[in-house]
């Protein structure tokens, strides 16, 4: 009795069909990414001037822990409570603004330039220059202080230009400007989670952000982070739109400006 062949199995198609699962859960297989608010990182400023101490009330820190119990200032914040985060830093940024008297004492104050203000400090900077470049003798001092003149006088003509725009649509004669020192200081240590790291950034973010967009929507009638938004999407264009939306942006960005200084973990 003859023994019976078994048929062989026609493998030539299996890494065509392999491939194609292959394929397949490249394209439909979905990464976890972490959610946060995208910064960017600023320069690094070399500087020979001694750093002067900042003032605690300009100073709003917060603290992480290796069990993610976070430290806003004196509060102790439960990671479930992390959205609380939010009030506060607005309230950092908000308690003293539009007040010269009765001030918080623990928080920033508040500075109130004006177009008047603006114009005599960018008149005696030109002022400044005209004499500097009039000097029958100049040396390297001499050149130092040209730039540094002309440094000054591109600060305030940018000051009067936002006053300006802010008069414009706010009526007012007065902008408010936060002091330049005022800052949240974030600390952490080696063993803080990174996604508690990652949520307490975006709870300032966003605060700072709706303050933006609220100011903005009151200003111009649409929010900064749409007009930021808008800017992304036509980076490459220019036209009268684009510029009059970074302009507005940038006075949006002067008013309430982020300062997220991020400690080096502590072991």
């Amino acid at each position: 009795m003859s023994k019976r062949e078994v048929p062989e199995i026609n493998a030539g198609s299996m890494a065509d069909i392999a491939f194609l699962l292959l394929i397949f859960f490249l394209v439909t297989t979905t990464m976890d990414k972490d959610t946060a608010y995208l910064r960017k990182i600023p320069k690094k400023i070399e500087t020979e001037q001694p750093q002067v101490p900042v003032e605690e009330k300009n100073i709003y820190k917060i603290a992480i822990n290796s069990k993610q119990v976070i430290q806003a200032r004196d509060s102790i914040i439960k990671p479930e409570d992390i959205s609380t985060l939010n009030s506060r830093i607005k309230h950092f940024y908000t308690v003293n603004r539009g007040k010269k008297a009765d001030r918080a004492l623990n928080y920033p104050y508040y500075a109130y330039g004006s177009k008047e203000l603006y114009s005599t400090n960018l008149q005696n900077q030109q002022n400044r220059l005209d004499a500097l470049e009039n000097q029958e003798q100049t040396d390297e001092n001499t050149e130092k202080f040209i730039e540094q003149a002309l440094s000054a006088i591109a600060k305030w003509q940018e000051k009067l230009d936002m006053m300006n725009l802010y008069t414009q649509y706010s009526g007012k004669k007065e902008m408010p400007e936060i002091a330049f020192e005022a800052h949240v200081r974030l600390e952490s240590f080696v063993d803080t989670d990174y996604s508690a790291y990652v949520a307490v950034q975006s709870e300032v973010q966003r605060a700072v952000t709706e303050l933006r967009d609220e100011e903005s929507e009151s200003l111009f009638g649409i929010t900064w982070t749409a007009m930021n938004r808008y800017i992304i999407q036509n980076e490459l264009e220019d036209t009268p739109e684009l510029r009059q939306y970074k302009k507005h942006t940038e006075l949006i960005e002067t008013l309430y400006p982020l300062r997220l200084i991020e400690v080096k973990p502590k072991r």
